[in-house]
């Protein structure tokens, strides 16, 4: 009966995030530039997101208030990584509409958590803007656009996770790079897609970071 209890709900999530993962793979290719993806990119992503997080919470180590921000970041993360990485840009249709769905999903979190999810998105955000005006080359204008949203969700589920967020992903980034040109798959001078690396540390590190946070009332 207990394992009935718990995998019944993932398996409702995976569904459901598959089903997401379709919807968002044929609004990418309706978009006016279009971004097509092949068919199990954003499928398979978020069902596995969906089923990890609903573990999450029938295990009891997820408070249910931070399944929102989950789903959200989640949705970002697929879709935005199978664009960069296939299309090679960021859609506005993506980046931006996430800017404000990002603080809320962490209504649920309580007031704290939004402050800071602004001010994430508003620190990051212009430290890639900074880059972006000093290195065109080096940041492109969708990196500094997924900054706001990623920096929401990074600060919102607490302000050390912020800085450690933008350090791994400038350190994978790097690593990524160098290991890029040492294998001649790219010059010094190549842009690599950042997102994929971006949305990748942004998971790694809030999905932990809430787990955490789950282990401390939020106050209702």
């Amino acid at each position: 009966m207990v394992t009935v209890t718990v995998a019944a709900p993932v398996l409702v999530a995976a569904v459901l995030g598959g089903g997401a993962g379709v919807a968002t793979r044929r609004w990418l290719a309706r978009l006016p530039r279009g971004a097509p993806v092949p068919a199990g990119w954003c499928e398979a992503g978020l069902a596995l997101c969906g089923a990890v997080t609903a573990g999450l919470v029938v295990s009891g180590l997820l408070d249910p208030r931070w399944t929102a921000l989950l789903a959200v970041l989640s949705w970002l993360a697929v879709a935005g990584s199978a664009t960069d990485l296939l299309v090679r840009r960021l859609p506005n249709a993506l980046t931006l509409p996430a800017l404000a769905l990002v603080p809320a999903a962490l209504v649920p979190a309580g007031g704290a958590a939004v402050g800071r999810g602004l001010a994430g998105a508003v620190l990051l955000g212009g430290a890639y803007l900074v880059v972006h005006l000093v290195s065109p080359r080096a940041m492109g204008g969708g990196d500094v656009k997924l900054a706001g949203p990623v920096g929401a969700a990074a600060a919102g589920a607490g302000w050390a996770v912020l800085p450690v967020v933008a350090v791994l992903a400038a350190v994978v980034s790097a690593a990524v790079a160098l290991v890029a040109v040492g294998a001649g798959r790219a010059g010094w001078g190549s842009r690599l897609p950042h997102g994929p690396v971006l949305l990748g540390a942004a998971l790694a590190v809030v999905v932990p970071a809430v787990v955490v946070l789950s282990g401390v009332r939020i106050p209702g």
